[in-house]
């Protein structure tokens, strides 16, 4: 089992993330192939409620990264003001702005099993 973490930066990040999560589960490529749920930040006894930082993404060893990237560039392109995305796994951090089939490939390949 593999992890990949999405996190979005902006201004309204819970309700992307929240929007971004569904687009996930909904995409036969990606909410087939892995468990996605909504991450929880780190909270201090002062916090009031949950606040959600990222997106977890629980996959098994024949899931391709591709589709995940794919996924989010075309969720961005749906949005009239597409928040910065980007993916993390291992220390590993890429950022999805881009439809353009090369760069998806050069993400599955920087986020690709060693």
């Amino acid at each position: 089992m593999a992890e990949y973490r999405v996190v979005i930066e902006g201004r309204s990040i819970g309700e992307d993330l929240r929007r971004l999560t569904q687009w996930l589960r909904d995409d036969e490529l990606v909410g087939d192939e892995a468990h996605v749920a909504l991450s929880s930040a780190p909270s201090s006894p002062a916090d009031m409620g949950t606040a959600f930082d990222a997106i977890k993404l629980t996959v098994d060893s024949g899931f391709q990264i591709a589709n995940l990237a794919l996924a989010i560039a075309v969720w961005r392109a749906s949005r009239s003001n597409p928040p910065t995305v980007a993916i993390e796994r291992n220390g590993t951090r890429v950022t999805v702005d881009s439809d353009d089939p090369a760069i998806i490939a050069r993400i599955a390949a920087a986020l690709a099993d060693e």
